[in-house]
């Protein structure tokens, strides 16, 4: 099992150098839980995949890209699971059609497969939700504005 991890990242790099660690971890707990095998490459981006979309999956390469800018933690890895089920769909050897109706099943699949795998890992690694803390929310919401307040807080 090889894990290539490729990143762009400029912005908000203290950031997401806390978290990377996070999200290689929960990478390799996803491709062993899913059964993967082989090379997968993962490209985490700042930015969007360049479809309407937060992630994607090349069928053709195995590649999974995941757009990480201005996201939560949790919600990176969710769609990195969701991308990843889409790996072990292609190496069962499904094949991926073009349409919205037929890649609709495949699209249940992920969804409820990357749920799965974030909530029961996110029970034993609570540390995944804590950007989502109020005090965290304030700064991941407004990073360049000091004199913003959520109400509440």
């Amino acid at each position: 099992m090889g894990v290539t991890f490729h990143s762009d990242l400029i912005l908000q790099i203290n950031h997401y150098l806390k978290n990377i660690e996070k999200i290689k971890t929960f990478a390799k707990h996803c491709i062993k839980e899913l059964g993967l095998k082989g090379k997968i490459k993962i490209t985490l981006s700042k930015h969007q995949t360049g479809m309407p979309t937060a992630g994607y999956f090349d069928p053709e390469t195995c590649e999974v890209f995941v757009a990480v800018h201005n996201r939560a933690t949790a919600d990176i890895m969710r769609t990195l699971a969701h991308e990843l089920t889409h790996c072990r769909q292609q190496q069962q050897g499904t094949d991926f059609p073009y349409d919205d109706e037929g890649l609709q099943p495949l699209e249940n699949e992920a969804n409820i497969s990357s749920g799965i795998l974030v909530r029961f890992y996110g029970r034993k690694h609570p540390e995944i939700y804590a950007d989502l803390s109020p005090a965290n929310l304030q700064e991941f919401l407004f990073p360049n504005a000091n004199n913003r307040k959520i109400i509440g807080s």
